[in-house]
């Protein structure tokens, strides 16, 4: 699509491999334990990836729909099997379900790191247990996972720092209102639009520049917007955009914006790179997307999954309704 230019660390390219369990192991690994599930020579360059790019894609796997059919195996097979395989299929299994996840799903780390947060506590009940001949690792009870997780998600991957986010903040605002034209996603000037709310907001958003592009916008109706697929210059100051990679790490990359803005696209009659003056293209949004519904609630306001989930909720905003109502000139 663009030639040499085009990158190879999306969602499909997984960077790191793993075991399901050995996410689990990872962090008790920050932690100081020497865990059984992930060796420290596989843990410490995973771990120094973690720390530098939030980004990274990381898959995890688990052979436990491998097993064979029972009338594959003897009874010497029975006897030979090791209890401890057993455990860690039951482990990577375990890891899956909580994370509503399945065997060779990719996420970007920090979503992922964000999610064994939220939902997976403790290694207690997972990597051991109380049952005779399940008693599993005897570091589950350390407390040393509990410890990591209690810092949150920056012990194991890389946040911006609000300097950095600042400084962006400041060349983005700059750029915005002194550039020749203004480049922004198709769903982001629907975003800008719910939060304008026919005239009612004020101030500045903590994580975007719609703000200032509204006013530049407000400024000068006839600057040209640049409409791009993907992040967008309001991004810039956002604490899930990497700089470096020009990735966002909130959600898996929140793929359904992706979807957005080509659902914005294909109802607007447009393609990427499509350059219209900001009155134009905000009248021709308001012309034909009625409601957030159609976009960001995929027409059907209905949320697949957490990955799908639905912005402001699957009735629409009503901050984009006032605004349709009224224009923002």
């Amino acid at each position: 699509m663009f030639g040499p230019r085009e990158p190879r660390d999306g969602l499909c390219n997984p960077e790191i491999t793993i075991l399901a369990r050995q996410l689990v192991g990872l962090v008790c690994r920050k932690g100081g334990l020497d865990c059984p599930l992930i060796s420290a020579d596989e843990a410490e360059p995973i771990l120094e990836r973690l720390a530098s790019d939030p980004t990274v894609t990381v898959r995890l796997c688990s052979d436990a729909d491998c097993i064979p059919h029972y009338t594959q195996l003897s009874d010497a097979d029975w006897e030979a099997q090791d209890p401890e395989e057993v455990l860690n299929r039951k482990r990577d299994l375990d890891v899956l379900q909580k994370l509503g996840l399945c065997p060779g799903d990719t996420r970007r780390a920090r979503w992922l790191i964000e999610l064994l947060f939220e939902r997976i506590h403790t290694p207690w009940n997972l990597c051991a247990y109380d049952t005779p001949g399940w008693e599993g690792c005897a570091l589950a009870k350390s407390g040393a996972y509990e410890k990591v997780r209690a810092g949150g998600s920056p012990e194991m991957v890389y946040f911006r720092s609000d300097q950095e986010r600042a400084e962006f903040r400041a060349g983005n605002a700059l750029a915005i209102a002194q550039g020749d034209r203004i480049y922004m996603r198709p769903h982001h000037i629907m975003c800008m639009a719910c939060w304008y709310r026919g005239g009612e907001a004020e101030g500045l958003r903590p994580n975007d520049t719609l703000a200032e592009i509204l006013q530049r916008i407000q400024a000068d109706p006839e600057v040209p917007i640049t409409l791009v697929e993907g992040q967008c210059e309001a991004c810039d100051c956002c604490d899930g955009f990497h700089p470096e990679t020009g990735r966002c790490v909130h959600g898996g990359g929140l793929i359904r914006d992706l979807k957005k803005d080509l659902d914005c696209f294909q109802v607007l009659g447009l393609m990427p790179g499509a350059t219209l003056p900001a009155r134009e293209i905000l009248q021709l949004i308001f012309d034909r997307i009625g409601s957030t519904t159609e976009i960001c609630g995929y027409g059907t306001g209905e949320a697949t999954s957490t990955e799908w989930s639905v912005c402001s909720g699957p009735g629409g905003n009503q901050g984009y309704a006032k605004t349709r109502r009224t224009g923002v000139f």
